[in-house]
């Protein structure tokens, strides 16, 4: 659309427990101090749009209507945030081919933190054989080669983890911000 300022796309991405809602929604709250911007929570859009299916194939599947979804904001201007486990290639490759102004930010996060967690019941549920379809128990994942990759094994790195994403951005997305 001629004349429009595309917004730019943060795809956070990490398995489940990492902190990658959490970051989300404060890393938002400081960009709302200076520009609109729509936070998209994988959770959320599930619930939105009545999809349930866990495994590999469905999460691929419905991580590619996020970046879907995630283009058509940008094309129109508007900026967003999403926060999402999508931990496959395939995803990766989707993203970058059709969202123009990406910046991806990997949460790393050790299994045994995660277990320790465990605000769902995911890791305790499936490793007592009660649910499957658990990224990083009985689904592989692989690791991003994001834009930037941060460590949150501790809770208390929250604030330097969003200083830390909103300065890459701010000079990512030059303008912007």
């Amino acid at each position: 659309m001629e004349g429009i300022k595309e917004g730019f796309v943060i795809w956070i991405t990490g398995l489940a427990g990492s902190g990658k809602s959490t970051i989300s929604t404060a890393l938002c709250a400081k960009i709302r101090e200076q520009m609109p911007i729509v936070q998209i929570d994988g959770d959320s859009i599930r619930d939105l749009l009545q999809i349930y299916d866990y495994n590999k194939k469905g999460r691929i599947e419905i991580a590619k209507k996020y970046a879907d979804f995630a283009n058509f904001l940008s094309i129109q201007g508007i900026s967003s945030i999403i926060s999402t486990i999508s931990l496959f290639d395939e995803v990766y490759a989707y993203n970058r081919s059709i969202l123009k102004h990406y910046f991806e930010v990997y949460i790393q996060c050790d299994l045994q933190e995660l277990k320790a967690r465990d605000q769902k019941g995911l890791y305790s549920q499936a490793l007592a054989g009660n649910i499957k379809d658990v990224v990083g128990l009985d689904i592989a994942f692989d690791e991003p080669k994001a834009h930037l990759v941060l460590s949150n094994n501790t809770r208390d790195k929250l604030q330097s983890n969003i200083e830390i994403i909103f300065k890459q951005i701010a000079i990512k997305f030059k303008g912007y911000l």
